[in-house]
């Protein structure tokens, strides 16, 4: 990288950071499906493996027992499943043969199929190629703000538009729901409390690509984040 000057040379450490923060995500994964995951399995297994034990004994304290080992199994189960769908909505996309639109797309359909929501996507034609860290960024910021419209904004419909302005694409989700009071995001006051993670996440993923990202909300007025991100310079 002789012939690049620091800023060029940041460019690529960040586009560089990110794909690796993507494949570190995917080995978390698969650690969390072949450890806990495994772990818990096994445990439910022998929860289940007692109870039919004492549905056989003649124990009189045995429906008690029952009673509790049941309560066991489902907090079990209940585990399994929510660790399921969380690995479920990291799966990788296929994020290097899927153009951008489709795994915006499938991610869309996914979030519709798993909370009920009914997602609104306007995309203005062309929607010009991307390199990978900027389909990987757009990817992770729209799930983020998808999930953060359903668990905390109260909506049943959320908008997302796509368009190209400039040399710039950008990325808008929005919602009608209850809005609040937004953190501030950079400068020396920029937020470190540990709720607004994801926030924070979406700032960094926006600025690793050379882009830039806008959080509107007010209380009772919804919410609107807006990512916009050179698409030129792969």
């Amino acid at each position: 990288m002789e012939n690049l000057d620091h800023r060029d040379q940041e460019k690529i450490a960040g586009r560089r950071i990110l794909a690796v923060t993507e494949e570190e995500l995917q080995r978390i994964i698969l650690d969390i499906h072949d450890g806990p995951v495994q772990d818990l399995f096994a445990a439910l297994s022998q929860v289940n493996l007692l109870q039919q034990q004492i549905a056989h004994s003649h124990d009189p304290e045995c429906d008690a027992r029952s009673s509790r080992l049941a309560g066991i199994a489902a907090l079990l189960e209940e585990s399994l499943n929510e660790i399921r769908t969380f690995l479920g909505a990291f799966r990788p996309p296929e994020f290097a043969k899927r153009d951008l639109l489709s795994v915006l797309r499938g991610l869309i359909i996914q979030n519709e199929s798993m909370t009920g929501n009914t997602v609104e996507f306007q995309v203005t034609e062309p929607v010009p190629q991307v390199s990978l860290p900027v389909k990987i960024a757009l990817y992770r910021i729209l799930q983020e703000a998808l999930s953060n419209g359903y668990r905390h904004a109260g909506v049943k419909e959320q908008r997302v538009r796509v368009w190209t302005e400039g040399a710039d694409l950008c990325l808008e989700v929005s919602d009608r729901g209850v809005g609040f009071n937004p953190p501030p995001l950079v400068g020396p006051t920029a937020t470190e409390r540990v709720e607004h993670i994801g926030l924070r996440g979406m700032r960094d993923r926006v600025a690793l690509v050379s882009g830039t990202f806008d959080l509107w909300s007010q209380p009772g007025e919804g919410t609107r984040i807006t990512v916009k991100v050179p698409y030129h310079d792969g």
